[in-house]
């Protein structure tokens, strides 16, 4: 299926004709790539960024001018042919067991077998080696203890010359990334996506040769430009945030007025000494006490207003009241002690009536009342053994009551809340901050005029908070110093407070004299910082003018790349997308594919393909399965071809979900292929395989592999396929055992013998599906071929079919597939008879073959 195109224009050419109108800088890339035919190497993308800022001005004219280009002379592309001789060594691999050897063929290769028997594993490897669009992650065997790495041996030619290449799971290794394979996952990419062609001639490549130095110099611009705009040069650290210029060097860039910048430079010679005396006078204010004396009279102050607040509690205590209600409660105590013992006396109680035991009925009471509560209270019953109460007994319960009822018990609570109110004021006394601020002058010489009142006062205080937190008596004589101590502490405090209040005032006319020497000090010392600055700052404004002016040159950069870009797209249409519709179009019809349109679209300079059907639909939402894969498989040999398929071809299972007769269609174009390509097929479609075995009958270029995991995933042996039984080869083998026996003697040559009865019932068995009955009917054939009836020799059957069932059912009680009867279970088969039963075989298949239809 070849195809022949018309000349075209040279794309190299259209390059230097687009080359010749451009700039330098961009004639020097398309040189550099057409006469190197790759890509640009880091230095010439060097030059080429230099070139363009001599062009352009920004540095001094160095390089040579770039000559308009010449027209070249075509290249033409050659590529060894690379073929698969063995795979081998094969670890880490799925679950494949080792020691399976792979020999492809210079033809077809089939390796069959059936699902999950370990062919993907093998499948794996090869897309793992050519990069294919649907390569899987190999895993290892999943059920191990450990897991090997991966590996296998490949071997192979590259030309003339035998290589081999220990793969250990690397993605994309040439020259296998020239493979070409084709599985049921890359249907979907090559029906509906927008594909690039894995192929693309070197002069197309040359267009992306160019759009990649166009790009390195753009991205040299955008780093320049980025690198030139964020500069650290460290200015804007040398200059106070509080300067008047710190907002213009903030702001330094193109714009900056920089002779209104200049008038802020203190040009003065003797500036240096003026910003030494500013300094000097700055410490000198910020060196004050002030601050720090503040801060000792504001904690005396905190301290006197505790001490003055403690000693007016003091003052205030009315002690006599205190004395008046402690000698009431002792009163109702004493009462109460003798109204409980006279209420009990006949009571026999085990003791006496003490604060215990009225613990006691206080719980019983309360609990009396949680029962009456709930609705569950017994009065004829104890609250505690909960046996019935007698009268002696209920007398004794109404005594608890009037017992709890006295008036006494109210009097007494009563009293107690009366003293807790005089004391508490006394109690509730915090002062821990004065005790320590006494605590720190009671042994030095130089106390505070008031620390004999507040060590008196607190002494006082922690005494009465004793006394007076247990009831205890106190004498007034331990109160006769509170009132004048409460005076003298509120008139220390209030000679604090004024202190404090003038050393405030103080501090804020120091305060603003200090912030404005601050503020004149900063502005002196950023005006001779400018100064020295100066030469930098030039610097960083003429930086980001030039970076401003290559963000303005980049600027066309995006149209260079579409111009090339559209180059490109001629190009490709002219020396791919014309020759693959051919080649599409070619494939279709070989593999009875849907008609449909091809869109030829690319984009920076890419060659794409899209395949659509009227009304832009696109196929996967119209076709049916079957005819979406026979559509990717057209479209997948067109685009192997587009180079000259010179490296193996793969199918994986290419035939899943289609009919018989495509089935036959795609065996055909496959054999096709394999007269040219080495082609591997991985299949466990049986009447896929016998189709394939079928029509490489004739040619012998053909290996066929069969895959089992009867030893472990992936037993490959070498077979004779489901159906690869031919008279040939079963003569030769005939022939053979026949040899074989002559030699022996006894049971070998009997075994041998037998073994021959075995060929010649296969023998038998293909002679009548291929000859008598001319392949009407074959064994995992999909079809009958009613084509072939005609061929059957009806008047020589008769004869041919005596012989040969006579012979099959003596070669029958022979082998050792038939159980035989007793009387001729004995009986061997000799040498002779095998060597006659042949020979009336042969004749009589010579004769049928002679005798005229």
């Amino acid at each position: 299926m070849g195809t022949t195109t018309a000349a075209r224009i040279d794309p190299r050419d259209l390059l230097s004709e687009w080359a010749n109108g451009s700039d330098e800088w961009v004639r020097y890339i398309v040189r550099n790539v057409l006469t190197g035919t790759g890509p640009l190497n880091a230095d010439q993308s060097a030059i080429a960024y230099a070139l363009f800022r001599q062009e352009k001005a920004f540095d001094a004219r160095e390089l040579p001018t770039e000559e308009p280009l010449a027209t070249l002379e075509s290249v033409e592309e050659a590529i060894e042919p690379l073929t698969l001789t063995s795979v081998s060594e094969v670890a880490g691999v799925n679950a494949l067991v080792a020691g399976g050897v792979i020999e492809p063929h210079a033809g077809l290769t089939i390796l069959f077998g059936e699902n999950g028997t370990g062919k993907t594993g093998y499948s794996r490897i090869f897309k793992a080696l050519a990069a294919s669009r649907t390569a899987d992650v190999i895993l290892g065997d999943i059920e191990a203890a450990t897991s090997l790495p991966q590996s296998a041996l490949i071997s192979y030619t590259l030309g003339s010359e035998a290589k081999t290449y220990t793969w250990s799971g690397g993605q994309g290794v040439a020259p296998f990334t020239r493979m070409s394979i084709f599985d049921s996952p890359s249907v979907s990419f090559h029906v509906d996506d927008d594909l690039e062609y894995v192929y693309v001639p070197a002069a197309l490549a040359l267009f992306n040769h160019v759009i990649a130095g166009i790009k390195t110099v753009q991205s040299t611009i955008d780093r320049s430009v980025k690198e030139l705009r964020s500069a650290p040069n460290g200015l804007l650290t040398r200059f106070s945030r509080n300067a008047t210029v710190y907002p213009l060097i903030e702001t330094l860039g193109a714009s900056t007025d920089l002779e209104y910048l200049r008038s802020f430079v203190d040009t003065r010679n003797d500036v240096e000494t003026h910003v030494g005396d500013l300094r000097r006078t700055v410490a000198a204010l910020e060196a004050d006490t002030i601050s720090a004396e503040i801060k000792v009279v504001q904690r005396v102050e905190r301290i006197l207003s505790q001490a003055s607040a403690a000693a007016t509690v003091i003052a205030g205590l009315d002690l006599d009241a205190y004395i008046r209600e402690r000698e009431t409660l002792r009163g109702l105590l004493d009462d109460y002690r003798i109204f409980r013992k006279s209420l009990f006396e006949a009571a026999d109680l085990p003791t006496e009536p003490d604060d215990t035991w009225s613990a006691f009925i206080t719980a019983g009471e309360a609990y009396q009342g949680h029962l009456v509560a709930l609705g569950v209270h017994d009065t004829e019953r104890c609250l505690y053994c909960r046996q019935s109460v007698n009268d002696e007994a209920r007398t004794l319960i109404e005594k608890y009551s009037q017992y709890l009822d006295d008036k006494i018990s109210v009097d007494i609570d009563a009293s107690r809340a009366r003293l807790q109110a005089l004391t508490a004021p006394i109690t509730a006394l915090v002062v821990t901050d004065a005790a320590t601020f006494a605590a720190e002058y009671a042994d030095s010489a130089d106390k505070p005029a008031f620390h004999v009142e507040l060590s008196r006062m607190l002494k006082t205080a922690n005494t009465l908070s004793e006394l007076l937190s247990t009831a205890a008596p106190v004498t007034p004589a331990l109160t006769k110093h509170a009132s004048a101590d409460a005076g003298g502490l509120s008139v220390a405090l209030s000679t604090t407070s004024t202190q404090l209040a003038e050393l405030k005032s103080q501090a804020a006319t120091r305060s603003d004299t200090l912030a404005a020497k601050k503020k004149e000090l900063v502005e002196l010392e950023a005006a001779v910082e400018l100064g020295k600055s100066w030469t930098a700052i030039e610097a960083q404004v003429k930086d980001t003018k030039q970076a401003d002016r290559l963000a303005l040159l980049a600027k066309p950069m995006p149209g260079l790349l579409r111009t090339v870009t559209g180059l490109a797209k001629t190009a490709s249409d002219q020396m791919i997308n014309e020759s693959f519709d051919a080649l599409f179009t070619q494939e279709c019809a070989a593999l009875r594919a849907p008609t449909l349109n091809i869109e030829f679209v690319g984009r920076q300079g890419r060659a794409q393909r899209r395949k659509v059907l009227t009304g832009k639909h696109k196929p996967s939402a119209v076709l049916s399965e079957g005819e979406q894969k026979v559509l990717a498989m057209a479209d997948f040999l067109a685009e192997a071809r587009l180079a000259g398929i010179t490296a193996p071809v793969i199918f994986d299972d290419p035939v899943s979900s289609l009919d018989h007769r495509r089935i036959n269609e795609v065996a055909q174009r496959v054999v096709l292929l394999a007269e040219t390509t080495q082609v591997m097929v991985f299949t466990h479609d049986i009447f896929f395989a016998s189709t394939l075995l079928s029509l490489m009958e004739t040619s012998k270029r053909c290996s066929y592999f069969q895959i089992t995991d009867e030893d472990g995933k992936g037993k490959i042996t070498r077979a004779t396929g489901p159906r690869w039984d031919s008279l040939t080869n079963i003569k030769k083998n005939i022939n053979e055992t026949i040899q074989a026996a002559k030699t022996q003697d006894g049971d070998a040559r009997a075994a041998l013998v037998r073994t021959g009865y075995d060929w010649v019932r296969a023998w038998c068995e293909v002679f009548t599906e291929t000859e008598l009955l001319q392949g009407v009917t074959q064994r995992y054939q999909p079809n009958v071929r009613m084509t072939n009836l005609p061929k059957i020799k009806a008047e020589a059957l008769p004869t041919a079919i005596e012989t040969v069932n006579r012979v099959f059912e003596e070669a029958c009680r022979y082998i050792d597939g038939h159980s035989q009867p007793l009387p001729t279970l004995g009986v061997s088969p000799t040498l002779a008879g095998l060597e006659t039963h042949w020979a009336e075989l042969a004749a009589t298949r010579s004769a049928y073959l002679s005798a005229d239809n």
